[in-house]
């Protein structure tokens, strides 16, 4: 891994370590930003495997902080990283190789649509989640589909 993006993410986690201790851990989605580190090879095009510890770490974080994972389908998090950050394969690949498929994404995205997001990070929120489904329509199925159909 570079030691650009190294640093950055340090950075990261040493701001939002001290931002967290007036708030508890999980009123944001720095827990979910931490444990997806161990993805970001993959991610980033440096590896063509996704790493055992991605698997663990996104059943980790689809157990505790479903909706940050939303953070990530939004563009958040690559908005954050920059643009080596590949959204389509974060969602898609990892999903796939570590879930069998995308449907826990897809609900996912169903339970969380028409809430407010847990903030990803105190600096920065992107609080803002997908409206609710009208009647008939199925939160994350385009956009989830284009995903896969690109990859």
């Amino acid at each position: 891994m570079p030691a650009s993006k190294v640093l950055v993410f340090l950075i990261l986690a040493v701001v939002v370590a001290t931002a967290a201790a007036a708030a508890t851990a999980t009123a944001t989605c720095v827990p979910t930003m931490e444990r997806l580190l161990s993805c970001l090879d993959f991610i980033e095009h440096r590896s063509d495997a996704v790493p055992p510890p991605c698997c663990a770490q996104l059943n980790t974080t689809v157990a505790e902080q479903p909706c940050c994972l939303m953070h990530v389908l939004h563009g958040n998090v690559a908005q954050l990283v920059g643009p080596e950050f590949d959204t389509a394969r974060a969602m898609v690949n990892v999903t796939t190789a570590c879930l069998g498929d995308a449907s826990v994404l897809m609900s996912i995205a169903r339970s969380c649509a028409g809430k407010p997001l847990p903030p990803l990070t105190p600096e920065f929120p992107f609080t803002t989640g997908l409206p609710p489904p009208t009647s008939g329509e199925k939160p994350c199925m385009v956009s989830c589909a284009s995903l896969i159909i690109e990859n």
